[in-house]
Formats: C-alpha cells, sequence, structure tokens
C-alpha cells in the first residue's frame, strides 16, 4: 500500500512536462474526459504566445493540456509558436501538432508536420512516435473522417487497467502498445504508464524503468522517471542515480532529483550536493536535504562552498528545519558580512528563544 500511495503523489508533480493534475486513487480511474474549457478568442490567444515566445518548455505544456481538453485549433496555434521559438521542445510540438491535426481529420496537414519533424531532425526521438502516427494517418487516408473518440480509448484504459490487477501477464503488452500507438493522446499515454507504474508485475516494472531511460519520447521519459522514484524500490533507486549521472538534459536531472527525494533517498541526494557542478542542481539538492540527520553534513559544505547564493541556500535549509542551534554556531564563525546578514535574517524569522537570545546578543555587542 505505500508504494501505490506514493505513486498516487507522484501525479501532483509537474516535471517532466504532462503531470498536472492529482492522481486517481490506485487501481482507479476517471470514469470521462475533462470538459472543454469555454474557446478563446484567437487574437489574444495568439498575442499571449508572442510575447511568451521565449519560454518554449511552458508554452508546450499549455498545448499538451489543450490536447487534453480537446481543443485541438488551439492546441496547434501553441505548438507553432513552440515551432517558432526553436527551443528544446520543438520536435514533440511537431509531433503533437501532427496528432491535433490529424483528430481534426485534416490528414494531408498532418503528414505535412511529419515530414517537417523527419526532414529537420532526423535523428528525433520522436521519430518512433511519428512513424507509429504516420502510420495510423495513412490507415485512415481516404475517409477524411477524425479518429474514434477519446472515450473509447478511456474505455479500453479502464479494462485494462482491471486486467492489469488480474491478468498482468496479457494486459501489459496491450499498456506497451497503446504507449507507442499514434492514436494515444498525451493522457492515455499517462495513463497507461501509471497503471504500468502501479503493477507489481516485473515486466511493467522493467518498461517503467526501460521508459526512464529514455526508452521513448522526451515527454514519456520524464513522467516515467517521476514514476520511477514514487515506487520506492531499491531498483527504482539505482536506476534514478544512474540516469542522474549519465545524463547530460537539465530537465531530466531535474526530474531524477525529484524522484530521489519521492524515493527517500538521501544519500545520493548528499552526494549530488555536494559534487555537482551544475549550481541551479545543486541547490536543488540541498533543499531536498533539509532534514535533521544532514544538519551536520550541510554545516560542513557550508564553511567550505565558495558560492554565494549555495552558501545562502544551505542557511534557509537548515533554516526550515526549525532548529535554530546549527543557524547560531555558523553566525558566530561567520566572518563575511554579507553571508552572517542572511544567517540574522534567517534566525529574525525563527520562533525560539534559543534565535531570540542570539539577537539580543548582537543588540548587545
Amino acid at each position: 500500500m505505500r508504494n501505490k500511495s506514493r505513486i498516487g503523489m507522484a501525479m501532483l508533480l509537474t516535471a517532466g512536462g504532462i503531470l498536472a493534475q492529482p492522481a486517481p486513487k490506485p487501481a482507479t480511474l476517471p470514469s470521462g474526459p475533462s470538459p472543454a474549457a469555454a474557446p478563446v478568442p484567437a487574437a489574444p490567444l495568439e498575442k499571449k504566445f508572442k510575447l511568451a515566445s521565449g519560454r518554449s518548455a511552458d508554452i508546450y505544456r499549455q498545448g499538451v493540456r489543450l490536447l487534453d481538453e480537446r481543443q485541438y485549433e488551439r492546441a496547434i496555434q501553441v505548438f507553432d509558436a513552440v515551432i517558432v521559438d526553436r527551443g528544446t521542445r520543438t520536435e514533440g510540438a511537431y509531433y503533437w501538432k501532427a496528432y491535433a491535426l490529424r483528430r481534426l481529420g485534416k490528414n494531408s496537414e498532418a503528414l505535412g508536420a511529419l515530414s517537417e519533424l523527419e526532414s529537420g531532425y532526423p535523428g528525433s526521438r520522436w521519430k518512433n512516435d511519428a512513424k507509429a502516427l504516420e502510420v495510423e494517418i495513412r490507415q485512415a487516408s481516404g475517409s477524411g473522417a477524425p479518429p474514434a473518440s477519446q472515450d473509447d480509448e478511456e474505455l479500453k484504459l479502464l479494462a485494462l487497467n482491471g486486467l492489469v490487477q488480474n491478468e498482468p501477464e496479457s494486459a501489459v503488452p496491450l499498456l506497451e502498445k497503446m504507449l507507442t500507438s499514434g492514436k494515444s493522446s498525451p493522457r492515455m499515454k499517462q495513463r497507461a504508464l501509471y497503471v504500468l507504474a502501479q503493477s507489481k508485475n516485473a515486466k511493467a516494472r522493467e518498461l517503467v524503468t526501460q521508459y526512464a531511460r529514455g526508452g521513448s519520447n522526451p515527454d514519456i521519459q520524464l513522467t516515467a522517471i517521476d514514476y520511477l522514484g514514487a515506487m520506492g524500490t531499491p531498483e527504482g533507486a539505482a536506476a534514478l542515480a544512474d540516469i542522474y549521472r549519465s545524463s547530460t538534459d537539465g530537465a531530466v536531472k531535474r526530474v531524477a532529483l525529484q524522484g530521489m527525494a519521492r524515493g527517500r533517498d538521501k544519500s545520493m541526494l548528499l552526494q549530488v550536493a555536494k559534487n555537482e557542478s551544475d549550481l541551479d542542481l545543486k541547490k536543488e539538492a540541498i533543499r531536498y536535504l533539509g532534514r535533521g540527520e544532514f544538519q551536520d553534513a550541510l554545516k560542513e559544505m557550508y564553511r567550505t562552498e565558495t558560492d554565494h547564493g549555495v552558501r545562502t541556500t544551505i542557511i534557509w535549509t537548515i533554516g526550515d528545519h526549525g532548529k535554530p542551534g546549527p543557524l547560531v554556531e555558523l553566525a558566530r564563525a561567520e566572518k563575511d558580512p554579507a553571508m552572517k546578514k542572511e544567517i540574522v535574517r534567517r534566525l529574525s524569522e525563527m520562533r525560539s528563544k534559543e534565535a531570540q537570545a542570539y539577537l539580543l546578543e548582537l543588540l548587545q555587542e
């Protein structure tokens, strides 16, 4: 039960790119799709995305949410903005634009978007997904009709959810097929992975690890990494550590850190905090270490660290634990006036007799 509750909590994150809604209870999926939001005029929408064009990752997530709400015309506008921006999400934007066009029955335009993806990014990790979608479109060529409703996919996944509890050997291959299908929406791919992550079946967990290591497109990888941490298994913790060490992708590393925190792999977080050269990731690992058993390690890091921002993060992380003693100790030894001010600022916000006593001591100097 403990592992399942952790996986439920994983649905509250948004790391990887498509996690936004609270999780359903274990082995339970929603009975229907989310209602579509009210239409928004095109002009204000275009202006909004044009102004935010430098933030393609944020815009991309908006596009994915619009797909799940079946607002395909608006989603296409969003993905076009991402494509113009030419950021890290451009390849995914081409794929989901083609998917949205297919849902609207615009098959020739959808194939055009896939062709642009293939010619512009021949080594793309979206290549297999794009091929699957292209096959699905060409099989439907001539009818011009949109594909079956998303409700049909929901029913299929509900059925699979029941099967995986009782007949995992037969359900797991079907879930894997759903993850690679060109017919599956972002939400359906996420839910298929969610069901796999809940399963105790060895093959199911092996697939989650495979996807977390990059066995599919980047969206699926980030979701799988998040679920890997939520499973809380020794194998999952080892895979997360390996993924973090081997990856050069900041988004992958960040979600892996979240997974380590969720799986309570504090020893690996401490290694990252001590050795990471990327200061943003280093600070993030430090924030996840705000527990009593690591106060001494954080104090030692503070004494040897030279970056002002990292030292400030350590101060506030230690303070978040609620015990002023370590901060008073650091303040008394601190020779840098700016850093001493940071420590005193943190102590001034703590309701503690020990903190107040030190503040009085300063006033009497």
